[in-house]
């Protein structure tokens, strides 16, 4: 059992616990959607509160505790407070669905609470590059890569500066979440025009190299905790590969429908909890003692 904890599987591991969050938040979204009925808004609050408090309560613990809480609250934090926002709102205000070319088969047809994501782009980026870009004190090899080339170096860390592994985790769940959402959205809306075909293409093939890159690095990872964060991005970055043919009718999407595909759903779920209760039950080896060394 020991193997799993090191390289490269354990990174994989990382990489399966953040791949599964995608179909299974799908899967959550549609269980409270069409579970509650007009009263979604109130299982939305719920699902967004309880993330809030997982990652509360993963504030005080260790990095890899605090680690695999912050993935699971953030994720939460995402259906609960995200995700039915943007369906709350639309329905509020009564967006009406956009098409680029009514009547079209394979035009682009936004449903509204697409449309409400898509009007988010400007929040994003600005709460990215101040939170992020700025952040003098960021670890993350990704901003820090911006920092190099960018000329925009805002010096090392506080090497002594606790980090809030939950809050980060949680963080780059929501953040790498809504930055593929909008991706994609933007690509299909302006991909289903003009030669839309060859865009959308171009970038599924540029988005699968990066993909497979980020695959590569996580069999790289050494320790469980880090393996653990990177695989998140890294597997919702992957989920894009995957459930992109889907949209275009290249299989159905098994997680939008968990009444009619409750079997399929139940295993993501076990295989998703398998793999983070594997995680969480990681104990830092200890070192051997003198007397230890001794015998």
């Amino acid at each position: 059992m020991h193997v799993i904890y090191k390289t490269p599987y354990i990174g994989l591991l990382g990489l399966f616990v953040g791949f599964m969050t995608q179909p299974l938040g799908h899967a959550v979204y549609m269980l409270i959607e069409r579970g509650m009925g007009s009263l979604y808004p109130v299982g939305a609050v719920l699902t967004g509160i309880a993330g809030m408090v997982v990652v509360w309560r993963g504030l005080k613990q260790d990095e890899l505790a605090a680690t695999w809480r912050g993935m699971i609250g953030g994720w939460l934090v995402w259906i609960g407070f995200f995700e039915f926002s943007f369906r709350f709102f639309g329905d509020l205000y009564a967006v009406p669905p956009y098409e680029v070319e009514p009547g079209v088969v394979n035009g682009y047809a936004a449903t509204p609470q697409a449309s409400m994501l898509q009007a988010t782009l400007p929040l994003m980026v600005s709460i990215f590059v101040i939170y992020g870009l700025f952040n003098l004190q960021t670890k993350c090899n990704f901003m820090r890569w911006f920092h190099r080339n960018l000329r925009f170096s805002p010096g090392m860390p506080t090497p002594d500066n606790k980090r809030s592994f939950a809050r980060i985790t949680a963080m780059e769940v929501l953040f790498i979440t809504w930055f593929c959402y909008l991706f994609w959205l933007y690509a299909i809306y302006f991909g289903t025009q003009g030669t839309g075909v060859n865009v959308i293409m171009g970038l599924y093939v540029v988005w699968s190299v990066w993909a497979f890159y980020l695959v590569y690095k996580c069999t790289k990872q050494v320790r469980v905790a880090p393996a653990l964060r990177y695989g998140i991005g890294a597997g919702i970055v992957l989920w894009g590969v995957a459930e992109m043919p889907a949209h275009f009718g290249a299989y159905q999407e098994y997680w939008l429908k968990p009444f009619e595909f409750p079997i399929f759903n139940a295993i993501c779920g076990a295989l998703f909890i398998a793999g983070v209760i594997v995680l969480a039950r990681w104990r830092k080896p200890e070192r051997p003692g003198p007397l230890t060394e001794a015998a």
